[in-house]
């Protein structure tokens, strides 16, 4: 994902100043590809922002790194294994006071912003539905379908409907979950996500007192009865602009400490009712 972050970054303007990895290999291989130095420790005095984009077990101690010296730090998602080192980042980003983003991209899909623009009201959604499904990737190999593809809709649900989930059922697997969610309202959200399936889907389907709403994440189109919207725009490099806009304005971002940790929490809950719970949550 590091790659990735970098590939955006030229592509949006942004300046790289320097790169760390503890292989070696790579780190040579990305500085000369992109122009930058490498780092040869966390504690370099001249970084102010950095993207932490590193195996999950180790985003709490890389970022805190950063953190504790008032490093603004986009840490891709999961946000962290636990939810103390949850907790950890984000008092460690408002003692420093640091903007502390997590990078759930698909805020920064251009079908979910023109969703979002519509001003939906959460009180008038009635039911939502959320596939996330593809092929095994090797990338991703240290946690379950929920928290490697799931939180990506869990984070959107949550964000059009900011409120108290009382109820979590779900069965599957590790790498093929459903799971359904009702909200305090009686308002019920179902999710698929899985690794194991060989046609790759990113949908959405909101539904409303009075209007529906079908949303491709690939084809990046958002229909209504009333019309086809095919939009256009780099996600990942929305999302590092909006994290340097934050920064130099100094803002809240989109997606908080805060708002990711909620979203750990239920994929925790869903994590559970599949049999798969473990020290994370503690």
């Amino acid at each position: 994902m590091g790659r990735n972050y970098l590939r955006a970054a030229k592509a949006a303007g942004i300046e790289i100043t320097a790169i760390y990895d503890i292989n070696a290999d790579h780190a040579q291989s990305a500085a000369a590809e992109y122009g930058c130095r490498i780092m040869s420790n966390l504690n370099d005095p001249d970084i102010t922002a950095a993207v932490i984009a590193v195996p999950t077990g180790v985003h709490a101690s890389t970022a805190a790194a950063f953190l504790k010296r008032g490093v603004h730090c986009l840490v891709e998602k999961p946000f962290a294994a636990t939810e103390a080192e949850c907790r950890a980042l984000i008092e460690a980003a408002a003692i420093n006071r640091a903007v502390l983003q997590v990078g759930h991209i698909e805020r920064f899909n251009p079908a979910i912003v023109a969703l979002r623009a519509k001003n939906l009201d959460p009180a008038a959604i009635t039911s939502i539905t959320a596939r996330r499904m593809g092929p095994a990737s090797a990338r991703i190999t240290d946690v379950s379908v929920v928290v490697d593809l799931m939180v990506h809709d869990l984070d959107i649900v949550l964000a059009l409907k900011p409120m108290a989930v009382t109820r979590v059922e779900a069965h599957g697997t590790r790498d093929h979950a459903e799971a359904q969610l009702t909200f305090v309202d009686g308002t019920t959200a179902s999710l698929t996500a899985s690794r194991s399936s060989a046609a790759r889907v990113r949908d959405l389907h909101v539904v409303t007192r009075d209007a529906a709403y079908n949303l491709d994440y690939i084809a990046k189109t958002l229909v209504t009865a009333e019309a086809t919207e095919t939009l256009t725009g780099d996600a990942l490099g929305a999302e590092l602009n909006h994290f340097l806009a934050c920064i130099r304005n100094s803002r809240l971002p989109d997606v908080t400490g805060e708002q990711a940790l909620e979203v750990m929490k239920l994929a925790w809950r869903i994590e559970a009712a599949l049999g798969l719970a473990s020290e994370n949550a503690a």
